[in-house]
């Protein structure tokens, strides 16, 4: 289940749609992309600039798993179509944490890691 959730968020993201993407990520979510740290709501608001062509998730791994609470890690290879977003594309390790609030998934925790090729 949190596999298809993280999925719908990156293609939200690929797709630049914020209305998809703050359905998914709580706005009050911590997001450490890039050394960049923000909020949920603070990311949903330039997801739309990001110009992610694709995204392709491998090695997905269920790190620790409650009842209310849900952490993974896997590997994304992301590719861009304009050279303006080239820092965008690359494989990166990804941690997520998702919180179940009153019967719904929220992401609440994302960080990623670029993985030097």
């Amino acid at each position: 289940m949190i596999y298809e959730l993280e999925n719908k968020m990156w293609q939200a993201t690929k797709n630049g749609n914020k209305t998809e993407f703050t359905k998914l990520v709580s706005a009050d979510a911590v997001m450490v992309c890039g050394g960049y740290r923000c909020t949920g709501a603070e990311y949903a608001g330039f997801i739309s600039d990001f110009g992610i062509s694709a995204f392709e998730i491998s090695n997905f791994e269920v790190v620790h798993e409650t009842d209310k609470i849900v952490q993974v890690h896997y590997v994304v290879k992301t590719t861009t179509d304009a050279p303006e977003n080239a820092d965008l594309a690359g494989t990166f390790h990804v941690t997520s944490t998702w919180e179940n609030r009153d019967g719904e998934w929220m992401l609440v925790f994302n960080m990623d890691s670029r993985i030097m090729e």
